[in-house]
């Protein structure tokens, strides 16, 4: 076995007499998959470890799923790791089949493209420049899909629907509004520490606040600004692609997040590289499109995509609330609208116009969060990711990234997703109520006073940096020169509270919701001895301990008067709405070759070609009985 591992192939083919057979020297994989990171640092090897350890969880789940029962022989054995080195790649044999005393394996590779170090970084002043002109773009995609997250249904003469569409309309006039003043502010604070970066003394120490702003966001002004950069960028991925390249043995996913996304798709839609599937995951292609002198002559991405004769399966997924792929994409012609509409009101007429397949998942509820915790969503993207590899669709014209069959967590999971939201607005109402309550109660402490430098009660010497604590007994929201101090007070509860509640706590029960079986000291290999946990105690007790934590302490601190009471109660009563409408679901690729679409000879041509691609060959692998 050393041997085996130390050539990270393990495949060995079983020859007629029952003995093993020599194992072949460089054989491929059956399934590769290449992980393509986003904008911002990316430490070599980290994005293969962020992705496929999740993965290889939900597989060797899977496989536990395809061959039940105890089967002596393990259903997932890591082959090879070499997750630092020049090349990060990972080798794992996925049970798959067992029949016959035989087991039947699938050879997966893993491994990752990486680009964040092809290129000189950005400077401040060139990002800030990108960044001003893109932000009202990002402006209005993320207030679309605001509206969008917000549909109330088909129209309809009921209360209910009016109900759902003034819902619609208020709390998306307050995202706008909020947004845009929040999104003014950041620009005129960045614009400020750039210009105090450039004052000697201080400006080395703001210089390093400005380090991480064109870090972060220097990648993408890259991209569509410096051509020969952009280039080395592509680069890198087509150099990983194309180990593959003329191998029909081997299938090929690329997994590729956000300006990789960018990356990726004009590599595979120019035919700079080939794969089978191309998984975008928050993608940044239709907010960044193509770099220049790609060697394509359109700008169009589904339309390169839809000419290309080896175009791959491409699946678009995108967080409900991430506002880089602000929603589905489309052709520039038909643009995303036609396929909102198809995705939340599926008995609408067409199909939603030409693009990949689209899937809309419950990440985080957040503008910015949404976009960088696809890799730690196994319900909705890593479990059909690991099925996608393991149990590949038999029809041509459905979905290609699947859920599990009755998979009893994808609406908990949805439910516990939303109630995020909730738990925000709640944190911070209630930060409010007891805000001046909390400030009372440190006023008339000695050690805090002290601490201050307070004078005596009502002598006036007070210190003037300290005077928001010793002024007075008492604070109230009605008093306007109160204000500063409360709202101090209410942003730094509100933050605990949120940090606490959807953090750690919802971080552990979610974790724990998402796991398809309890996990086993034995490791039991048959899931009626190791059945999972029902999903829906992990949302209740979420529910219960934010009900204790951000509503009844605060009351038996400062019970609030009226007012407050019932626009708690109304905040909380939101929960029953995350409760509804999580039964959105995927939109099939529409490329003009679906069943009930007349084929023309363009189309004819690219399916004949598709079709005439050589079958990957499933290599068979015997293991010695454990």
């Amino acid at each position: 076995m050393g041997k085996r591992v130390s050539d990270g192939l393990g495949d060995a083919t079983k020859d007629n007499d029952g003995g093993d057979a020599a194992e072949v020297p460089g054989r491929p994989p059956d399934h590769a998959v290449v992980f393509v990171h986003g904008m911002g640092r990316a430490l070599k090897g980290g994005t293969l470890q962020e992705w496929a350890q999740p993965l290889m969880l939900s597989l060797h789940d899977l496989s536990l799923d395809l061959v039940p029962g105890d089967v002596p022989c393990p259903h997932l054995v890591i082959t090879k790791a070499n997750a630092v080195g020049d090349a990060p790649e990972v080798w794992v044999k996925v049970l798959r089949g067992y029949a016959d005393g035989r087991p039947d394996y699938l050879a997966v590779l893993m491994t990752e493209a990486s680009w964040g170090r092809d290129f000189e970084p950005a400077s401040a002043a060139s990002t800030y420049s990108w960044a001003l002109r893109t932000a009202l773009r990002v402006y209005k995609r993320s207030v679309q899909l605001i509206r969008w997250n917000l549909y109330p249904g088909r129209r309809r003469a009921s209360p209910a629907w009016l109900a759902a569409r003034l819902r619609q309309m208020l709390l998306t006039l307050i995202a706008a509004s909020a947004g845009f003043f929040i999104l003014l502010a950041v620009l005129v604070v960045l614009l400020l520490i750039i210009l105090l970066a450039w004052i000697p003394g201080p400006g080395r120490w703001i210089g390093k606040i400005v380090s991480l702003f064109a870090d972060f966001l220097g990648d993408p002004q890259v991209w569509k600004r410096k051509p020969l950069q952009a280039a080395a960028m592509r680069q890198r991925v087509v150099d990983t692609l194309q180990r593959w390249d003329h191998d029909g043995r081997t299938q090929v996913t690329v997994v590729a997040h956000s300006q990789g996304a960018a990356i990726t798709g004009q590599v595979l839609f120019q035919n700079q590289a080939r794969a089978t599937n191309f998984v975008s995951v928050g993608s940044g292609l239709d907010l960044l499109g193509y770099a220049q002198w790609g060697g394509g002559t359109g700008e169009d991405p589904v339309t390169d995509w839809l000419a290309n004769p080896d175009r791959p399966r491409w699946i678009n997924v995108w967080g409900k609330f991430d506002f880089v792929p602000a929603g589905p994409i489309s052709t520039h012609e038909n643009g995303p609208l036609p396929v909102f509409g198809k995705l939340y009101a599926r008995d609408t007429a067409g199909d939603g116009g030409p693009g990949p397949e689209e899937h809309p998942v419950y990440n985080r509820s957040g503008l910015i969060y949404d976009h960088i915790v696809y890799s730690s969503n196994r319900v909705e993207v890593l479990d059909p990711l690991a099925r996608l590899i393991l149990d590949p669709p038999a029809d041509p014209h459905g979905l290609v990234l699947r859920g599990l069959d009755g998979d009893r967590r994808l609406r908990p999971h949805r439910v516990m997703v939303k109630s995020l939201g909730v738990t925000r607005l709640l944190s911070i109402l209630t930060a409010a109520l007891s805000a001046p309550a909390a400030l009372a109660w440190l006023g008339s402490q000695d050690w805090a006073r002290n601490r201050v430098q307070c004078g005596p009660p009502g002598g006036g010497q007070d210190p003037w940096w300290s005077s928001w604590l010793c002024s007075g007994p008492s604070y109230h929201w009605g008093h306007w020169e109160n204000w500063g101090v409360l709202a101090v007070t209410t942003a730094v509860f509100a933050a605990v509270l949120i940090g606490l509640l959807n953090g750690p706590v919802w971080g552990v029960l979610h974790n724990r919701l998402q796991r398809m079986r309890k996990p086993s000291f034995r490791q039991s290999s048959d899931p009626t001895r190791n059945p999972p946990a029902n999903p829906w105690w992990y949302v209740t007790w979420y529910l219960l301990i934010v009900t204790a934590v951000a509503v009844a302490v605060p009351f038996m601190l400062a019970w609030p008067d009226l007012p407050w009471v019932l626009v708690v109660v109304l905040v909380v009563a939101l929960w029953a709405l995350c409760f509804t409408r999580t039964s959105i679901s995927g939109l099939p690729a529409r490329t003009g070759e679906n069943r009930d679409t007349k084929e023309t000879p363009d189309t004819k041509e690219t399916r004949d070609a598709q079709e005439a691609r050589p079958e990957p060959q499933r290599t068979a692998v015997s293991l010695p009985p454990n």
